[in-house]
Protein backbone atom coordinates (compact mmCIF):
# COMPACT_ATOMS: atom_id res chain seq x y z
CA UNK A 1 0.00 0.00 0.00
CA UNK A 2 1.15 3.56 -0.72
CA UNK A 3 -0.29 7.02 -0.13
CA UNK A 4 -2.74 8.25 -2.80
CA UNK A 5 -3.46 11.97 -3.09
CA UNK A 6 -7.13 12.16 -4.10
CA UNK A 7 -6.80 15.91 -4.63
CA UNK A 8 -5.03 15.07 -7.90
CA UNK A 9 -8.16 13.43 -9.33
CA UNK A 10 -9.39 15.32 -12.42
CA UNK A 11 -13.16 15.20 -12.90
CA UNK A 12 -14.93 15.02 -16.29
CA UNK A 13 -16.82 18.09 -17.49
CA UNK A 14 -20.17 18.40 -15.74
CA UNK A 15 -19.48 15.56 -13.31
CA UNK A 16 -20.15 17.59 -10.16
CA UNK A 17 -23.58 18.54 -11.50
CA UNK A 18 -24.40 14.92 -12.35
CA UNK A 19 -23.24 13.84 -8.90
CA UNK A 20 -25.40 16.50 -7.23
CA UNK A 21 -28.47 15.35 -9.17
CA UNK A 22 -27.81 11.72 -8.22
CA UNK A 23 -27.25 12.61 -4.56
CA UNK A 24 -30.52 14.56 -4.48
CA UNK A 25 -32.37 11.62 -6.05
CA UNK A 26 -30.97 9.18 -3.48
CA UNK A 27 -31.80 11.60 -0.66
CA UNK A 28 -35.35 11.59 -1.99
CA UNK A 29 -35.60 7.80 -1.81
CA UNK A 30 -34.06 6.57 -5.08
CA UNK A 31 -31.80 3.52 -5.07
CA UNK A 32 -28.07 4.27 -4.89
CA UNK A 33 -27.34 1.51 -7.39
CA UNK A 34 -29.54 3.13 -10.03
CA UNK A 35 -26.98 5.94 -10.26
CA UNK A 36 -23.83 3.78 -10.38
CA UNK A 37 -22.77 5.19 -13.79
CA UNK A 38 -21.97 8.47 -12.01
CA UNK A 39 -19.13 7.06 -9.89
CA UNK A 40 -18.07 4.64 -12.62
CA UNK A 41 -17.23 7.66 -14.78
CA UNK A 42 -14.25 8.22 -12.47
CA UNK A 43 -12.85 4.68 -12.73
CA UNK A 44 -10.12 5.49 -15.27
CA UNK A 45 -9.14 8.69 -13.48
CA UNK A 46 -8.78 6.86 -10.18
CA UNK A 47 -6.70 4.15 -11.86
CA UNK A 48 -4.31 6.70 -13.30
CA UNK A 49 -3.57 8.13 -9.85
CA UNK A 50 -1.74 4.92 -8.94
CA UNK A 51 -0.38 3.56 -12.21
CA UNK A 52 -3.35 1.21 -12.77
CA UNK A 53 -2.68 -0.64 -9.51
CA UNK A 54 -5.18 -1.65 -6.84
CA UNK A 55 -4.93 0.91 -4.03
CA UNK A 56 -5.02 -1.79 -1.36
CA UNK A 57 -2.78 -4.63 -2.60
CA UNK A 58 -0.76 -2.79 -5.31
CA UNK A 59 -1.36 -5.45 -7.95
CA UNK A 60 -1.71 -4.15 -11.52
CA UNK A 61 -4.68 -5.89 -13.13
CA UNK A 62 -6.95 -5.12 -16.11
CA UNK A 63 -9.30 -2.23 -15.39
CA UNK A 64 -12.27 -4.36 -16.43
CA UNK A 65 -11.62 -6.42 -13.29
CA UNK A 66 -11.34 -3.43 -10.98
CA UNK A 67 -14.01 -1.29 -9.38
CA UNK A 68 -14.62 2.06 -7.72
CA UNK A 69 -14.82 1.05 -4.08
CA UNK A 70 -16.72 3.16 -1.58
CA UNK A 71 -14.41 3.28 1.45
CA UNK A 72 -17.42 3.85 3.66
CA UNK A 73 -19.96 1.41 2.19
CA UNK A 74 -22.80 2.91 0.21
CA UNK A 75 -25.07 0.01 1.29
CA UNK A 76 -25.34 -2.23 4.33
CA UNK A 77 -22.52 -1.98 6.89
CA UNK A 78 -22.01 -5.41 8.44
CA UNK A 79 -19.72 -4.17 11.24
CA UNK A 80 -22.25 -1.68 12.62
CA UNK A 81 -23.71 -2.42 16.05
CA UNK A 82 -27.14 -1.33 14.83
CA UNK A 83 -28.77 -1.78 11.45
CA UNK A 84 -26.93 0.52 9.05
CA UNK A 85 -28.25 1.24 5.55
CA UNK A 86 -24.95 2.65 4.36
CA UNK A 87 -23.24 6.01 4.06
CA UNK A 88 -25.56 6.95 1.22
CA UNK A 89 -24.80 10.66 1.60
CA UNK A 90 -21.20 9.88 0.58
CA UNK A 91 -22.12 7.70 -2.41
CA UNK A 92 -21.24 10.46 -4.87
CA UNK A 93 -18.44 12.13 -2.89
CA UNK A 94 -15.05 11.52 -4.57
CA UNK A 95 -13.30 11.67 -1.20
CA UNK A 96 -15.00 8.33 -0.41
CA UNK A 97 -13.81 6.61 -3.62
CA UNK A 98 -10.95 4.12 -3.79
CA UNK A 99 -9.76 1.98 -6.73
CA UNK A 100 -9.78 -1.73 -5.87
CA UNK A 101 -9.21 -5.09 -7.52
CA UNK A 102 -11.83 -7.83 -7.32
CA UNK A 103 -10.01 -9.79 -4.62
CA UNK A 104 -9.70 -6.77 -2.31
CA UNK A 105 -13.17 -5.39 -3.01
CA UNK A 106 -15.38 -8.51 -3.18
CA UNK A 107 -15.81 -11.27 -0.64
CA UNK A 108 -13.84 -14.31 -1.87
CA UNK A 109 -12.67 -17.64 -0.45
CA UNK A 110 -9.26 -19.00 -1.45
CA UNK A 111 -9.83 -22.75 -1.09
CA UNK A 112 -6.20 -23.68 -1.77
CA UNK A 113 -4.70 -21.13 0.59
CA UNK A 114 -7.45 -21.45 3.19
CA UNK A 115 -8.13 -17.71 3.43
CA UNK A 116 -11.30 -15.63 3.18
CA UNK A 117 -11.40 -11.90 2.56
CA UNK A 118 -12.59 -8.98 0.49
CA UNK A 119 -13.97 -5.69 1.75
CA UNK A 120 -17.59 -5.92 0.49
CA UNK A 121 -19.77 -4.33 3.22
CA UNK A 122 -17.08 -4.26 5.93
CA UNK A 123 -16.16 -1.03 7.70
CA UNK A 124 -15.03 -1.63 11.29
CA UNK A 125 -14.23 1.30 13.59
CA UNK A 126 -11.76 1.69 16.44
CA UNK A 127 -14.68 2.87 18.59
CA UNK A 128 -18.08 1.61 17.46
CA UNK A 129 -19.91 4.12 19.68
CA UNK A 130 -18.75 6.87 17.29
CA UNK A 131 -20.50 5.31 14.28
CA UNK A 132 -22.49 7.82 12.18
CA UNK A 133 -25.84 6.53 10.90
CA UNK A 134 -27.29 9.55 9.10
CA UNK A 135 -26.03 12.39 6.92
CA UNK A 136 -23.60 14.52 8.86
CA UNK A 137 -19.97 14.84 9.90
CA UNK A 138 -17.87 11.68 10.02
CA UNK A 139 -14.93 13.46 11.68
CA UNK A 140 -15.44 11.54 14.93
CA UNK A 141 -15.19 8.12 13.31
CA UNK A 142 -11.80 6.39 13.52
CA UNK A 143 -11.67 3.69 10.84
CA UNK A 144 -10.03 0.43 11.80
CA UNK A 145 -9.09 -0.17 8.16
CA UNK A 146 -5.85 1.29 6.84
CA UNK A 147 -6.66 3.92 4.24
CA UNK A 148 -4.35 4.58 1.28
CA UNK A 149 -5.64 8.16 1.28
CA UNK A 150 -4.43 8.83 4.84
CA UNK A 151 -0.83 10.05 4.81
CA UNK A 152 0.70 7.66 7.35
CA UNK A 153 -1.44 4.54 7.08
CA UNK A 154 0.52 2.81 4.33
CA UNK A 155 3.62 2.68 6.52
CA UNK A 156 1.81 0.36 8.96
CA UNK A 157 1.97 -2.58 6.52
CA UNK A 158 4.97 -4.76 5.73
CA UNK A 159 5.60 -8.30 4.58
CA UNK A 160 7.67 -11.27 5.72
CA UNK A 161 10.75 -11.91 3.63
CA UNK A 162 10.38 -15.68 4.07
CA UNK A 163 7.11 -16.05 2.17
CA UNK A 164 5.63 -12.69 1.17
CA UNK A 165 2.87 -12.87 3.77
CA UNK A 166 1.74 -9.39 4.85
CA UNK A 167 2.40 -8.32 8.43
CA UNK A 168 2.09 -5.26 10.69
CA UNK A 169 5.02 -2.84 10.46
CA UNK A 170 4.44 -1.20 13.85
CA UNK A 171 5.11 -2.35 17.42
CA UNK A 172 2.22 -0.30 18.85
CA UNK A 173 -0.71 -2.50 19.88
CA UNK A 174 -3.56 -0.49 18.34
CA UNK A 175 -1.65 -0.02 15.09
CA UNK A 176 -0.84 -3.73 14.94
CA UNK A 177 -4.55 -4.42 15.33
CA UNK A 178 -5.42 -2.03 12.48
CA UNK A 179 -2.92 -3.73 10.20
CA UNK A 180 -4.13 -7.23 11.10
CA UNK A 181 -7.77 -6.36 10.51
CA UNK A 182 -6.90 -4.64 7.21
CA UNK A 183 -4.95 -7.69 6.02
CA UNK A 184 -8.00 -9.83 6.71
CA UNK A 185 -10.64 -7.49 5.29
CA UNK A 186 -8.70 -6.54 2.13
CA UNK A 187 -7.66 -10.20 1.68
CA UNK A 188 -4.02 -9.18 1.46
CA UNK A 189 -3.09 -12.68 2.68
CA UNK A 190 -4.62 -14.22 -0.45
CA UNK A 191 -2.11 -17.00 -1.20
CA UNK A 192 -1.57 -16.35 -4.94
CA UNK A 193 -0.94 -12.69 -4.11
CA UNK A 194 1.53 -13.68 -1.38
CA UNK A 195 3.41 -15.85 -3.88
CA UNK A 196 3.73 -12.91 -6.28
CA UNK A 197 4.78 -10.62 -3.44
CA UNK A 198 7.37 -13.20 -2.37
CA UNK A 199 8.88 -13.35 -5.86
CA UNK A 200 9.42 -9.59 -5.78
CA UNK A 201 10.88 -9.86 -2.27
CA UNK A 202 13.35 -12.57 -3.33
CA UNK A 203 14.58 -10.44 -6.24
CA UNK A 204 14.89 -7.36 -4.04
CA UNK A 205 16.80 -9.10 -1.25
CA UNK A 206 19.15 -10.71 -3.76
CA UNK A 207 19.83 -7.29 -5.29
CA UNK A 208 20.45 -5.80 -1.85
CA UNK A 209 23.07 -8.44 -1.07
CA UNK A 210 24.72 -7.86 -4.46
CA UNK A 211 24.69 -4.10 -3.91
CA UNK A 212 26.22 -4.43 -0.45
CA UNK A 213 29.08 -6.53 -1.82
CA UNK A 214 29.65 -4.14 -4.73
CA UNK A 215 29.58 -1.12 -2.41
CA UNK A 216 32.23 -2.63 -0.13
CA UNK A 217 34.37 -3.61 -3.12
CA UNK A 218 34.06 -0.12 -4.59
CA UNK A 219 35.71 1.36 -1.49
CA UNK A 220 38.97 -0.27 -2.60
CA UNK A 221 38.39 -0.41 -6.34
CA UNK A 222 36.51 2.49 -7.90
CA UNK A 223 35.91 0.41 -11.02
CA UNK A 224 33.32 -1.52 -8.97
CA UNK A 225 31.30 1.66 -8.57
CA UNK A 226 29.69 1.03 -11.96
CA UNK A 227 28.48 -2.41 -10.84
CA UNK A 228 27.15 -0.95 -7.61
CA UNK A 229 25.20 1.81 -9.34
CA UNK A 230 23.67 -0.69 -11.76
CA UNK A 231 22.21 -2.88 -9.03
CA UNK A 232 21.23 0.16 -6.93
CA UNK A 233 19.14 1.33 -9.87
CA UNK A 234 17.29 -2.02 -9.86
CA UNK A 235 16.58 -1.64 -6.15
CA UNK A 236 15.31 1.89 -6.65
CA UNK A 237 12.98 0.66 -9.41
CA UNK A 238 11.56 -2.00 -7.07
CA UNK A 239 10.55 0.55 -4.42
CA UNK A 240 9.28 3.24 -6.79
CA UNK A 241 5.60 4.05 -6.43
CA UNK A 242 4.73 2.52 -9.83
CA UNK A 243 6.23 -0.91 -8.99
CA UNK A 244 4.08 -3.83 -7.75
CA UNK A 245 4.10 -4.14 -3.94
CA UNK A 246 6.32 -1.04 -3.67
CA UNK A 247 5.14 -0.35 -0.12
CA UNK A 248 6.15 -3.79 1.12
CA UNK A 249 9.43 -3.62 -0.83
CA UNK A 250 10.25 -0.33 0.89
CA UNK A 251 9.52 -2.03 4.22
CA UNK A 252 11.98 -4.82 3.39
CA UNK A 253 14.61 -2.36 2.19
CA UNK A 254 14.28 -0.27 5.35
CA UNK A 255 14.95 -3.41 7.38
CA UNK A 256 18.33 -3.73 5.68
CA UNK A 257 19.59 -0.30 6.78
CA UNK A 258 23.12 -0.38 8.13
CA UNK A 259 25.60 2.30 9.15
CA UNK A 260 28.11 0.63 6.83
CA UNK A 261 25.70 1.05 3.93
CA UNK A 262 24.38 4.64 3.96
CA UNK A 263 23.22 4.19 0.35
CA UNK A 264 20.18 2.26 1.59
CA UNK A 265 18.82 5.28 3.44
CA UNK A 266 19.66 7.44 0.45
CA UNK A 267 17.57 5.20 -1.82
CA UNK A 268 14.65 5.31 0.64
CA UNK A 269 14.79 9.09 0.58
CA UNK A 270 15.01 9.33 -3.22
Amino acid sequence: MRYIDLARLRLPDGWLDRAAVAAAAVSGGASVGDHAPVWRELKDGLAELFHDKCWYCELPVPRSDNAVDHFRPKGRVSDAAQKHHGYTWLAFDPSNFRYACTFCNSRRKDLEGGTVGGKADRFPLMDETQRVYAAGSIAGERPMLLDPCEVGDWRLLGCRKENGTPCPASTQADLIRRAEVSIDVYHLHHDPTCKMRHREAVKLLSDIEEAKAAFVAAQADHAMDVAFKKVAARILAAVRVDAPFSGEMRFLLSGERDTDHPWIQELLET
